[in-house]
């Protein structure tokens, strides 16, 4: 049977495009890479510029599974934003604070490829899951500190389902399969007991007074979140709160999704592209 079918173009829309495997750093025993994806229109102009959100997946700190989220970053990438999905150094080969230095030297990289992809490198923001969100939030501290290379302006920063302290995890019961925990791997030792120290070192809160200028922060974890507790959150953002950061704090009530499709319902998507919207409209 045969039928005929009418379409209405519309060449406003926003589709999206990949482009995969960009390296941005090469540290000799390894080379770290960008997943880009990034707004087409068919009659997109050279000049049309879109902000960038440099997305940190989580992992564990271990190595990350950089392709099975294309799909979900490509529901960004429609909304009006670059993504650059950014493969960091894992525990394994560099411990902490070295993924620090990879998102500089992936901001560093973003502006000799911003004409290929129009990239607004005026409006950068930080994004990460789990234990990227604990990467996206130490980043902003460190450069508040001077404690790393200096950060190009972050615009703001959106950290889901964040490890932020190393002390809260310690106290998170290991699945079976795992003999050492991921925090401990991240920072060279086998056990965080004994060095607490020096997890609190890497934890986010001893970093956070008022006498230090961050970006904005979107905060977002479920209230059932299995992996990673949401003390870190709720503790981040009593402490924010306290030193009078400009934080906003999204707890997913009666939800136990740790990431995945729940943090790309639509209903998290137009949080996050509004928060954008005000960071950049100031």
């Amino acid at each position: 049977m045969k039928h005929k079918i009418k379409i209405a173009a519309n060449s406003s829309e926003i589709q999206c495009l990949y482009s995969q495997n960009w390296e941005y750093f090469d540290y000799g025993n390894c080379k770290r890479h960008l997943q880009i994806l990034f707004p087409y229109k068919p009659e997109m102009r050279d000049n049309e510029k879109y902000p960038l959100i440099l997305f940190i997946p989580g992992s564990a700190w271990h190595k990350q599974e950089m392709y099975n989220d294309i799909p979900q970053y490509a529901l960004l990438a429609r909304r009006g934003f670059v993504v650059a999905a950014m493969e960091y150094r894992e525990s394994d080969i560099a411990v902490f604070p070295a993924q620090i230095e990879d998102v500089y030297n992936a901001l560093n990289f973003i502006p000799g490829i911003a004409d290929n992809f129009h990239i607004d490198i005026s409006k950068i923001f930080l994004m990460g899951n789990s234990s990227g969100g604990h990467i996206a939030m130490m980043s902003v501290l460190f450069n508040a500190h001077g404690l790393c290379n200096a950060l190009p302006k972050i615009a703001g920063v959106i950290c889901e389902s964040g490890s932020t302290d190393l002390l809260i995890c310690a106290k998170e019961e290991l699945p079976p399969w795992m003999k050492i925990r991921p925090s401990a791997v991240l920072l060279g030792v086998d056990k965080i007991e004994g060095h607490e120290e020096l997890a609190e070192k890497a934890s986010c809160s001893m970093y956070i007074s008022e006498n230090i200028e961050l970006p904005p922060i979107l905060l977002m974890h479920s209230e059932f979140d299995p992996i990673v507790s949401v003390a870190n959150s709720r503790i981040l953002y009593e402490k924010l709160v306290a030193s009078h950061h400009n934080v906003v704090y999204y707890e997913l009530t009666e939800n136990d999704a740790h990431g995945g499709a729940t943090y790309y319902d639509d209903s998290i998507l137009d949080i996050v592209q509004e928060f954008c919207k005000k960071c950049v409209s100031h």
